[in-house]
């Protein structure tokens, strides 16, 4: 009920004011040898000098549910509609169960769509005008590109962030433990797993290599306390080391699951977070 209460207050405050349009897109990617194709949300404004939030899907997951179950136009039209957040574009790639690792999918993201985005639609071409967000494997991607290039954003949201802290170095990796990362990782780290290519290229690796930059980005943590993986545990640790490093964390708690609700629900706070970061020109 109070869900349903609150989508019928968002439609009535977006009554008087145009709502954004979500739009299907593909380029020509020379990393990737492919097309890329990717969904943005514009909104009803000049986007021209805007920033842009890059959101990022989970593993085994599309744009398409972030669209349908997270509810990413209702939200920015109702945050837009309320001035909780100025004008701003959402943009969604579609990378498979990529992991945002290095490589192709990681220059096809950082530097050729933020180029095509900013030449199409004229939105703000510097690190004020760009954040990253994500859950699950998304949020473990938005933070390893915001720490991998932290001249490059803003800030940074992770909801339900996937960060496999539990892979360390030496750990025995029996028969079935490689099965089962052959399935999450889909050969992202290679094949077979290959651990000390995963932990160099982890949100944990490249907070490290950051904590000396002078424009490190302020990241924002959220997860459900009853995440059926254990991952309010581990976003407890990973604030705390995030923090040791001297990194800026806000984190925090929410009800719910490892689920389209919980991250629904989390949407909102992290494009406030976010927009607080970016500027307009």
């Amino acid at each position: 009920m109070a869900r349903a209460a609150a989508a019928l207050l968002g439609l009535s405050l977006a009554a008087g004011a145009q709502a954004g349009e979500i739009r299907s897109e593909r380029m020509e990617s020379p990393a990737l040898g492919r097309p890329l194709e990717y969904a943005v949300y514009v909104p009803d404004a000049p986007t021209r000098g805007l920033p842009v939030v890059y959101l990022l899907h989970g593993r085994a997951s599309d744009p398409g549910e972030w669209l349908r179950m997270g509810m990413v136009k209702a939200t920015a039209d109702r945050l837009i509609a309320e001035k909780r957040i100025g004008p701003l574009l959402v943009v969604l790639p579609s990378t498979g169960n990529s992991w945002y690792a290095a490589g192709p999918v990681e220059t096809a993201l950082v530097a050729e769509l933020p180029a095509e985005i900013e030449r199409r639609w004229g939105t703000r071409a510097d690190r004020s005008g760009r954040a990253l967000a994500g859950n699950s494997m998304g949020g473990f991607g938005a933070l390893r590109f915001a720490f991998g290039h932290p001249e490059r954003y803003a800030a940074a949201a992770s909801m339900s962030g996937a960060y496999w802290t539990r892979i360390v170095p030496g750990m025995a990796i029996d028969a079935e433990t490689e099965a089962r990362l052959a399935r999450v990782f889909a050969g992202a780290f290679g094949t077979p797993f290959d651990v000390p290519r995963f932990l160099a290229q982890s949100p944990m690796a490249m907070a490290g290599r950051a904590a000396s930059s002078p424009s490190r980005p302020p990241v924002y943590l959220t997860v459900g306390r009853v995440d059926r993986f254990g991952l309010a545990e581990e976003q407890d640790a990973v604030a705390s080391a995030l923090r040791r490093l001297g990194h800026d964390v806000t984190d925090e708690t929410t009800g719910g699951d490892h689920d389209w609700g919980t991250w629904e629900a989390a949407l909102p706070g992290a494009l406030e977070f976010l927009a607080r970061h970016l500027r307009a020109e």
